[in-house]
């Protein structure tokens, strides 16, 4: 019973320590280039572009702490002077993560300004690339014999994966992206939405295996996440086979059928989860 509480007050502290990095999450968003502050007096006037991409960016500070929190171990106070250092470490390349995507392979899509202009399309976009990005982190971070440097060179790649992934996906899907918010299409943003997600769940259990070397494990990586990432194209194209019959998810999203780009967003996910059971 003793050894039950002290696992039961071990985690509230933890949970303490995640809330505070949370706040600390908030502070260095606000001085991200690619960013700026977060627009509360938007969320107070009820914008759900606003607050759909806040919640993303903050589900994905909690990803990007669970490795550094998890592994943890010794005495709480030697386990949470470690993820307070490794946590604010991912916090860092989160946003480092989103200042380079927002500079590059996201460029074209103009998230913010849509965001800003209550486009809730840009918001799910951005917060299921945001919550890929802290998938990435997790992996990258899982397992103190990593250290810092380890850490960052998966991050590094596992980024340069996801970027990859989105733009072909998004190419090979045929779907201009931009020209579809701008007409409010809140089905293709959800069909966008489930395959960033997707993508992300699959780097993160191509990078979260054990270190083995440099180059084995980088080629490890690379070899899971482009199955998985295939995976997920084939078994979507069966989906339109199994489960619309005479027609396709592409041709229903496009016609703005929000009940199937819902559907087409979680079956993507779930597909996602599926293949990182069979790799693990």
């Amino acid at each position: 019973m003793t050894e039950t509480l002290a696992d039961i007050l071990k985690s509230l502290g933890y949970g303490l320590l995640a809330m505070a990095l949370c706040w600390l999450a908030r502070l260095i968003y606000a001085v991200n280039p690619a960013r700026g502050k977060l627009d509360w007096q938007q969320l107070s006037s009820k914008s759900p572009a606003v607050a759909v991409e806040a919640g993303g960016y903050f589900l994905a500070v909690i990803l990007s702490l669970g490795g550094p929190i998890s592994w943890a171990s010794g005495s709480f106070s030697q386990g949470a002077l470690g993820a307070l250092g490794f946590g604010l470490f991912a916090l860092l390349l989160l946003n480092a993560s989103m200042w380079a995507a927002d500079k590059t392979y996201l460029k074209g899509l103009g998230l913010g300004r849509r965001i800003k202009e209550g486009s809730l399309g840009a918001g799910l976009v951005q917060a299921a690339h945001e919550t890929s990005l802290g998938l990435v982190i997790l992996g990258a971070s899982w397992g103190e014999a990593g250290g810092i440097i380890v850490m960052s060179t998966f991050w590094l790649l596992g980024q340069l994966l996801l970027a990859a992934a989105v733009k072909i996906y998004l190419k090979a899907a045929k779907l201009n992206l931009p020209a579809e918010l701008d007409k409010n299409n809140t089905a293709a943003a959800f069909s966008a939405a489930g395959i960033i997600v997707g993508l992300g769940l699959i780097a993160w259990e191509s990078l979260s295996g054990p270190f083995l070397s440099w180059g084995l494990s980088m080629l490890v990586t690379i070899v899971y996440y482009a199955a998985g990432a295939a995976g997920i194209a084939v078994f979507r194209a069966a989906a339109d086979l199994v489960l619309l019959p005479g027609a396709t998810f592409r041709e229903e999203v496009l016609k703005g059928n929000l009940a199937v780009g819902v559907l087409d967003a979680s079956l993507t996910a779930g597909i996602a989860v599926l293949l990182t059971w069979c790799l693990m």
